[in-house]
């Protein structure tokens, strides 16, 4: 009579230890929301950086000739473009 409580209790325990919501379960989802927190933190920042970007460019006309001409190579007529090659 004693080893059908013990087994169910057994049961129990390793449900709550090893189950779809149990303790290690919880422990993985706790290390991937970390993971995830820290990514959104990252591409916050990021988002702040180009949007302060975004502002400067919009603020000063000079800002996106240099732009142009560094990233697409266009620059005005008659002047130069020097590119380097990588460090």
């Amino acid at each position: 009579m004693g080893v059908v409580p013990f087994s169910l209790m057994g049961f129990v325990v390793l449900m709550t230890v090893f189950g779809d919501h149990g303790l290690v379960r919880r422990h993985e989802l706790r290390q991937e929301k970390r993971a995830v927190d820290a990514r959104v933190d990252e591409l916050r920042s990021q988002n702040v950086e180009l949007r302060r970007r975004i502002e400067i460019l919009a603020k000063h006309p000079a800002g996106v000739r240099r732009l142009a001409a560094e990233e697409l190579l266009v620059a005005p007529p008659g002047s130069t473009i020097y590119r380097f090659g990588p460090e």
